[in-house]
């Protein structure tokens, strides 16, 4: 067989076996859009807004550059809810993703085919890194489209109707940033997903505490022995420093004024492209343990089959 038929067979088989992978997204997706439909009332009906003077004076001041940041920003943080639902749900399929095999004997069945343990477990890698992200990213490009088309429909006409302005080529460009964001995602978390994929392979059981348990210990035992917390911040910076690195987290206080307001939609536009990690030797490194990791994953596999 094709080595690319192969491998392609392999990825549908996860879809089959988790359909959790792609029904997460586009479950979060169907309810984003049923919520900004039912927000204010049917669509259709009509919307009675109440804007105090210093919400007023906001939106007024949202036009050229400051409204295509605004618009921007709205676009991008639509796909959050999904991303975040969706690693929620490729954890646990990272591992259970060997482990499985394991467990119900399916292995056997596998291994008897011409597969290799190389191909099956890059397959598995495949899918959390990029596969479903980018199911992500088409579902998300899908909902941006309908939730502006909504609010239009809704808020068109209204003092709201500024901050639901359409601009397609900041759209556009949007979109091929948001893409090359899921890219440099990837290899981020690469070492993330190489580490589960190790625990899954060689746990016989509870995997879940085997992969939470032994780095919370560490750094539990760092922080109790030593006073420090280097293994936390470490752990820390590898789970968030993405999403650290584009500015997500970041708030303002409440009750800042409208420059405070507008300063903090220009900085959260400005860190949306996630492109600088790039030049971050930290990814790399990553990107270089993840080899090891796969590798042991591999080996694992091999010869870890309990059976």
């Amino acid at each position: 067989m094709n080595p690319t038929t192969t491998f392609v067979t392999l990825l549908r088989r996860e879809f089959w076996e988790h359909r959790a992978l792609w029904a997460a997204p586009l479950g979060v997706a169907l309810l984003i859009v049923v919520l900004t439909l039912l927000s204010g009332g049917l669509a259709g009906s009509p919307v009675q807004i109440q804007v105090n003077g210093r919400e007023a004076d906001f939106i007024l001041r949202m036009s050229g550059p400051d409204q295509q940041k605004f618009f921007g920003v709205v676009v991008a943080g639509l796909m959050v809810p999904q991303l975040l639902v969706s690693m929620i749900v490729l954890f646990t399929y990272l591992l259970d993703s060997l482990y499985g095999e394991r467990k119900d004997r399916s292995i056997l069945f596998w291994k008897s085919l011409p597969v290799s343990d190389a191909m099956t477990v890059a397959s598995k890698a495949t899918m959390a890194l990029l596969v479903v992200p980018l199911l992500v990213y088409v579902v998300s490009v899908v909902v941006s489209l309908l939730i502006f088309v909504v609010l239009n429909f809704k808020f068109g006409g209204t003092p709201f109707a500024p901050l639901v302005a359409w601009h397609t080529g900041d759209w556009l460009v949007l979109q091929g940033v948001l893409l090359l964001n899921v890219l440099v995602a990837a290899l981020w978390y690469s070492p993330v997903v190489a580490a589960l994929l190790v625990v899954s392979a060689a746990a016989r059981r509870a995997t879940v505490l085997w992969a939470v348990l032994p780095p919370l210990g560490l750094a539990l035992l760092e922080r109790s022995m030593l006073g420090t917390r280097h293994v936390a911040d470490f752990l820390g910076y590898r789970l968030t420093g993405f999403f650290d690195a584009m500015g997500v987290g970041f708030g303002r206080e409440p009750g800042a004024d409208v420059e405070a307001q507008a300063r903090h939609v220009a900085m959260l536009y400005d860190r949306i492209n996630a492109a600088p990690l790039l030049a971050n030797v930290d990814l790399w490194l990553g990107v270089a343990a993840a080899v090891a990791l796969l590798a042991v994953a591999v080996r694992l596999r091999r010869w870890r089959d309990d059976t």
